[in-house]
């Protein structure tokens, strides 16, 4: 059985390793064991950080259109459900960006919710509600598990009946 040597395949798969610990500290960064569990251990940080990234931006969305809702005297949680009423369909990072950033429009946005809300101990029409919602939940394109918008599919016109009933009997002449 041949001799074989497998040194550079070895030393190309060490290097790359290395090469993703450069900018540890100590022997981590230099010796291969130590890189390979630095890595793995960096590689699982990584994938939680991306979904921490997601709620610590919520949040601070939140903070700021608060922020921005205590300012025109309004609270956050009012503010959100006056601009359902009024038919607002912002996401709470362009809320956050027009409190922070834009000071009048975002009390603008506020005067619009303030207008849609029903005065305070005063409950609004359920029923009224259900069925606008109803109708924007119908109206508002449905999403897969991908995140993106589905695309209307086209309809299928049926052929003539005479046409299948036609290819029909034709088969059936071939396959006697």
């Amino acid at each position: 059985m041949p001799r074989v040597k497998r040194g550079v395949p070895a030393h190309r798969r060490h290097k790359k390793l290395l090469k993703q610990a450069k900018g540890f500290r100590g022997k981590r960064k230099n010796i291969f064991k130590l890189a390979q569990n630095a890595v793995n251990k960096a590689g699982q940080n990584a994938y939680i950080g991306r979904k921490r990234k997601k709620r610590d931006f919520h949040q601070l969305w939140i903070l700021r259109i608060n922020a921005g809702c205590r300012q025109n005297g309004m609270q956050y949680s009012r503010f959100i459900y006056g601009l359902e009423l009024a038919g607002v369909r912002l996401n709470r990072k362009m809320l956050s960006e027009l409190a922070s950033n834009h000071e009048e429009v975002f009390a603008m946005l506020v005067k619009e919710a303030k207008a849609a809300l029903p005065p305070v101990g005063q409950a609004p029409d359920l029923e009224e509600l259900k069925q606008r919602f109803a109708k924007a939940a119908a109206e508002a394109p449905k999403k897969t598990k991908e995140g993106q918008a589905e695309k209307p599919k086209a309809e299928k016109k049926p052929k003539a009946e005479g046409e299948a009933v036609k290819k029909a009997k034709k088969k059936m002449e071939e396959v006697k």
